[in-house]
């Protein structure tokens, strides 16, 4: 039935064309070497999304859209567009291990919460960059899955704005609004907002309001930029669907839109701001930008007695950097070299209820100030092969303490230095076919909350024990293709972690693991078959294993991580079938995949496979682009979220996923 659903959404949209080239556009990335450069310029490979791949899209939210891409899943648990990534097989950790960047400046956090994609509106993306397995290097921790990018559109040489709105199933409303101006030296870019939806499930209401900007003006050899940001959310948590056989007990199918959790909720307020520059020297380019984010956040959960959290969390950094080209023994390079420095801090109160946040139960404060030199250097050694060479050096400092707990053991200080290098080759054999691979050590740090344990102490109180850095052996090799309107990206990766960070159920823990590994294959192509249609596909195939350890008197050496399905298939196309309407839709299909828990491998089923189809029609009149959607059009019943119970017991508590669901929009550009 899978198959069938797969082979149906290609043949709606290809059956009636038939293939002819065109030419594609050029590209310019910064992330391979956070300057301006062009993909081929790094030995890594970066995938693209520009803002019209964006807009032909029926995918709704940012995490949607990646999913469509090589080595890239994503799992929900609370209903919200702030869906987790994980890229390579990294499951329950894969936010972590996966490195969010806008602008350059780090989304990712010290604490483990999903990145939040929702306060970036899709109309302020100018393009989105990708590259899998790569960034340790140039961003530092969080970067063994790799790195994505999201770029925000500058002002424009011309005025333009636009304006939309999308109404929904589950009484979903959204609108946005985007205006930008420039004049001779100056310009702005500014795009806002707003969602508000009953979602899918009950007790799952949202109501999200963002605003993104940007400011620059010529100064000196270049130019001066200021990017600013606000978003807050609202949000209540429908918790989780039980399934018990024993006593027929199947939420998952008499009642998945219900909710056994009608008093939980979440409250989110952010701001960003960064002020930098971009200077032309004689001999290259120098950057800087001084950065500050802020993040507030409440929850309250009505279980066991109540739990009421209340968190502030600041970032401060300074990132300046320098590209030279240079000779070095008759031939061309070019070095980057720069600085990475920032100040984390983290302030939250924990308590059985609003009321009573006044006189906690925890106060968790924490600090980690990262300080991090690199260098890269590209050599040309010919018109045909380009050597990238390497390194960082960071020294993390990292200090926590429970004030409400007295206990020696509820306060800690690490120290730690970690050295990271990548080699990287990238030859072309000509001027569309390139062979590419790099071998390289990557890391992360310890999150608050994998060192917090509120019930870890000798009375059973908070304990804070710190965690080693997790170091991973990354090695890749790969093919690009570009000609034309085709591209074609093909790699085999294989990386050997030690100390990986993860949450252990055996102990009940966080802990560091035993040795783990990852290898997999990743195919990822599309093509123009005329200026009419085109078809993408992506296809990934995950291994994700423990290479040793016992726990608890139980060997998981050769088990299966769970949270990682081995096989992942994405098809898009898009057709233009009039010069005003086009239809565009993707199938995604995703392979089972083990429990969260069950790092035993004994629960006896596995999170079962599905595969969901959406399709989008567009149409142009005049100033006005009006679209339709739906969303799982063959009403597929899944979830991407489940935790085992007992080895063998067959109970399990899940997160359904939105079944068949649809949407209308109007946008009217001026």
């Amino acid at each position: 039935m899978k198959q069938q659903k797969l082979l149906a959404a290609l043949l709606c949209a290809a059956a009636p064309l038939a293939c002819a080239a065109t030419d594609a556009l050029d590209e310019i990335v910064v992330t391979a070497t956070r300057f301006n450069s062009t993909p081929e310029a790094s030995s890594v490979s970066v995938t693209v999304i520009t803002s019209d791949d964006i807009k032909k899209s029926a995918a709704q939210t940012l995490p949607a859209l990646l999913a469509q891409h090589a080595g890239i899943q994503v799992r929900s648990n609370d209903g919200t567009p702030d869906m987790a990534i994980d890229l390579r097989g990294f499951g329950m950790t894969g936010n972590q291990n996966t490195l969010v960047l806008l602008d350059g400046q780090q989304l990712n956090d010290i604490e483990l919460t999903s990145i939040r994609w929702s306060a970036i509106p899709l109309d302020s993306i100018e393009r989105i960059e990708i590259i899998n397995g790569s960034g340790a290097v140039l961003y530092g921790g969080g970067a063994t899955g790799g790195t994505i990018n999201i770029i925000t559109k500058r002002p424009g040489k011309d005025a333009k704005g636009a304006a939309s709105a999308r109404l929904g199933s589950y009484n979903t409303r959204e609108w946005q609004l985007s205006l930008g101006a420039r004049g001779e030296r100056a310009g702005m870019h500014i795009s806002a907002s707003t969602l508000d939806s009953a979602n899918y499930r009950a007790n799952n209401n949202i109501a999200q309001n963002n605003l993104e900007a940007d400011v620059r003006t010529i100064a000196g050899y270049g130019d001066a930029v200021l990017k600013f940001g606000a978003d807050n959310q609202s949000l209540r948590y429908p918790g989780v669907r039980r399934v018990n056989p024993a006593i027929s007990q199947d939420q998952m199918t008499t009642d998945r839109r219900g909710t056994a959790t009608p008093l939980d909720y979440g409250k989110r307020q952010g701001v960003h701001v960064s002020l930098g520059t971009s200077q032309q020297l004689g001999f290259g380019e120098l950057a800087a930008e001084i950065a500050y984010r802020d993040k507030k956040q409440q929850a309250y959960f009505a279980a066991f007695g109540g739990s009421y959290l209340d968190t502030n969390l600041n970032r401060l950094s300074f990132t300046p950097r320098l590209k030279a080209e240079h000779q070095l023994g008759g031939t061309g390079n070019e070095l980057i070299v720069g600085a990475d420095l920032a100040n984390w801090d983290y302030d939250s109160l924990r308590s059985a209820s609003p009321a009573t946040i006044g006189a906690p139960v925890a106060h968790i404060l924490a600090k980690q100030f990262n300080r991090a030199l690199y260098a890269q250097n590209t050599t040309r050694l010919g018109a045909d092969t380009k050597l990238t060479l390497g390194a960082r050096s960071q020294r993390t400092d990292y200090r926590a303490r429970d004030t409400v707990n007295p206990a020696t053991y509820a306060s800690s200080n690490q120290g730690r230095s970690v050295n990271v290098y990548e080699l990287g080759l990238r030859h072309d054999f000509n001027p569309a076919l390139s062979l590419f691979g790099h071998v390289g050590r990557s890391f992360r740090m310890a999150t608050v909350d994998e060192i917090f344990d509120p019930f870890g102490g000798l009375l059973f109180d908070s304990r804070i024990t710190m965690l080693e850095p997790q170091t991973s052996l990354d090695r890749e090799v790969g093919l690009d293709y570009k000609s034309g309107a085709s591209k074609m990206r093909a790699a085999v990766y294989w990386m050997d972690l030690n100390n990986e960070i993860h949450y252990n159920a055996i102990t009940f823990t966080n802990m560091n693991l035993s040795p783990t590994r990852r290898y997999g294959l990743e195919l990822e192509g599309s093509h123009a078959c005329s200026d009419s249609f085109e078809m993408g596909a992506a296809y990934s195939y995950t291994v994700a294993k423990f290479r040793d350890g016992i726990y608890s008197g139980v060997n998981v050496s050769g088990n299966n991580i769970p949270l990682v399905p081995k096989q992942r298939l994405a098809l898009t196309a898009s057709w233009k079938f009039s010069e005003r309407t086009s239809l565009s839709g993707n199938a995604i299909y995703v392979g089972e995949q083990y429990f969260d828990n069950d790092q035993a491998n004994t629960f006896g089923k596995k999170i079962p496979s599905y595969t969901t189809v959406d399709m989008k029609l567009s149409h142009q009149e005049g100033y006005w682009s009006l679209a339709a959607a739906v969303n799982n059009l063959f009403n597929e019943k899944y979830f991407t979220y489940a935790i085992a119970g007992a080895p063998a017991s067959g109970i399990y508590n899940a997160y359904p996923m939105q079944e068949r669901n649809f949407s209308m929009s109007a946008r009217y550009s001026f």
